[in-house]
């Protein structure tokens, strides 16, 4: 996995996989098929994707950020974000259908705790003429303690022969699910981090990558 110093511009015309720390504004251009961005947002940024390639993306954060996708070229498009916070944050997530056949999967997942107020607003948009796109979305946030949330999904679409859904979920754990894992032997706290640990890892992730994660995780586990 390769850690890059990031400028205002980076360009990924070579297939692999790539951990980035953003801490600026910056412009990230696709342009190589089998890539997988491992992001951290480290500061309140803006985030321009031009994807001209089919791409996985996934996000850590703990802070306000915009992200803005242009997706081209019928390419397809993997996000996942992982927020979790202690204080009032918006995470905005806005997918432009750009050409034909284009395809976008956004899942937004969020943790608010103790006093954290978490938003998100999830956009997708698909112009007239862009014939056979896909714009899916899957938010939901847990509250813990006294947190608050709110999902905002918006699909603004404008041709007739496409595909949009979305989900959004805001509440606690279900309480039938705890109470399954303590039939088994598992205590509440255990069985609340199990939930916790796999509400947040939605996919395996790389080992340094889940280790971010978890050192995050364990703050709210601490609480």
């Amino acid at each position: 996995m390769n850690k890059i110093l990031l400028d205002s511009t980076k360009n990924f015309n070579k297939e692999g996989t790539y951990k980035l720390e953003l801490d600026k504004d910056i412009t990230i251009n696709i342009e190589s098929d089998n890539i997988k961005l491992y992001l951290v947002t480290k500061n309140d940024i803006k985030i321009n994707f031009n994807i001209k390639k089919s791409v996985t993306i996934y996000n850590i954060t703990t802070n306000n950020i915009k992200m803005n996708a242009n997706i081209y070229n019928n390419s397809k498009l993997d996000f996942y974000l992982m927020s979790i916070t202690d204080k009032k944050i918006t995470n905005e997530v806005n997918i432009y259908h750009q050409n034909k056949e284009t395809i976008s999967n956004v899942t937004c997942h969020g943790i608010s705790y103790l006093k954290g107020d978490l938003k998100f607003s999830v956009n997708g948009y698909i112009k007239k003429g862009m014939i056979n796109s896909v714009c899916n979305q899957s938010s939901r946030i847990i509250n813990l303690d006294e947190g608050k949330s709110l999902i905002e999904p918006n699909l603004f679409i404008e041709e007739f022969d496409s595909i949009a859904n979305h989900s959004a979920y805001t509440g606690p754990f279900d309480e039938k699910l705890l109470f399954y894992l303590e039939t088994k032997g598992i205590s509440k706290k255990e069985s609340f981090n199990l939930l916790l640990n796999g509400f947040m890892k939605l996919e395996e992730l790389p080992k340094d990558y889940e280790n971010i994660l978890d050192s995050i995780l364990d703050k709210v586990m601490r609480r």
